[in-house]
């Protein structure tokens, strides 16, 4: 029986993560199952006590375009040894995925341990890896293993919101509880956070983690020291609610066309959609019928990577248009999404 456990019933799932996971120190688990399942949703394929299937739905503040949603980051996903290979996980991402729809959440996210498992389900990469080379070594550095005072806990929450929100239009929000949360989940693996500053302002941010071997976590870096850089490709994205994430875009010119999406699996957003965008508001509705009117077709991944700014060259096919080139000057004229800052781990 698929379905979103309770919380007693979410404890019954630490065993199939202890096997799907198990390079994970206890104490880290430990603090997982303590944490993270206060708040997060856990949908499973239950028989009995017996948990064959199972994802796990983190929620996050996610700002998109200054709008902040609480947004799924889907992690420990696992399906047992017995199980594999009979659709178990299949069921469960289509059911999430359309629940997602039916929440009207725009979209959900996840760093993927293979991206050739996700490309099936339309999951698209729009992001890199963070990364900076900055030399801190000049600065003022403040170790943290316990929780600080709150005013330099909003010292911290101020840097880091002010610098992601300067040049990406998507960013994880901090709050107070994101912070605590983070500093527990730092030192069940015997972890620290190193604040720089110069002279009374933090200029730097960085945690490491690891029992074992000690590992660089996050680092946030101002970009008065040092420019941000890119590693290997990391976030994937999938769209639940188109509607709902076009209503935060914008265009440089007015924009009035038709979208036809190909979804396979959210088949509420398989279909044809008038979308309209200035640069003050937009609208988008489902079209039933759009008899011979030109429209540009796109499948949800495709559509996905170009509208989060992943790629340049979009993909897909511009129908009964006498001037293709019309059509392609109202695309480029959407303000696609610029920056996408998102670090989070599990």
């Amino acid at each position: 029986m698929i379905k979103y456990l309770n919380q007693k019933e979410k404890a019954l799932t630490k065993p199939l993560y202890q096997e799907a996971f198990f390079e994970d120190s206890d104490s880290f688990v430990n603090y997982y199952y303590e944490e993270k399942l206060k708040d997060n949703r856990i949908l499973a394929d239950i028989e009995g006590e017996s948990i064959r299937s199972m994802m796990m739905l983190n929620p996050y503040k996610i700002s998109v375009f200054n709008k902040v949603y609480n947004l799924d980051y889907i992690v420990a996903v696992a399906t047992g040894k017995e199980f594999k290979r009979q659709g178990y996980m299949r069921r469960l991402l289509n059911k999430a995925l359309c629940d997602m729809n039916a929440e009207h959440v725009p979209f959900t996210y996840l760093i993927p341990a293979n991206k050739d498992y996700y490309l099936p389900f339309d999951f698209a990469f729009v992001a890199d890896k963070n990364e900076y080379n900055a030399n801190l070594s000049g600065l003022k550095k403040q170790v943290i293993k316990e929780e600080p005072d709150k005013e330099l806990i909003f010292r911290i929450l101020d840097f880091i919101n002010s610098e992601v929100s300067m040049d990406n239009d998507v960013y994880t929000y901090r709050d107070e509880n994101y912070f605590i949360r983070d500093l527990n989940e730092i030192a069940s693996e015997d972890g620290f956070i190193n604040v720089y500053s110069d002279e009374n302002d933090i200029v730097a941010y960085e945690s490491f983690w690891g029992r074992e071997k000690l590992e660089l976590k996050e680092r946030i870096v101002s970009g008065k020291l040092s420019k941000r850089e890119f590693g290997k490709e990391n976030i994937m994205v999938r769209i639940t609610d188109i509607a709902e994430l076009l209503s935060n875009f914008r265009a440089k010119e007015p924009v009035d066309i038709i979208v036809k999406i190909n979804d396979n699996i959210i088949k509420t957003q398989n279909g044809y959609f008038k979308v309209e965008m200035d640069s003050s508001h937009s609208s988008i509705c489902k079209l039933a019928d759009i008899g011979d009117r030109g429209f540009i077709e796109f499948d949800i991944a495709d559509f996905t990577s170009w509208l989060f700014g992943y790629v340049s060259d979009v993909k897909c096919d511009i129908v009964n248009f006498s001037d293709k080139s019309i059509a392609k000057k109202t695309l480029n004229s959407i303000n696609k999404i610029s920056g996408i800052f998102i670090n989070e781990l599990v």
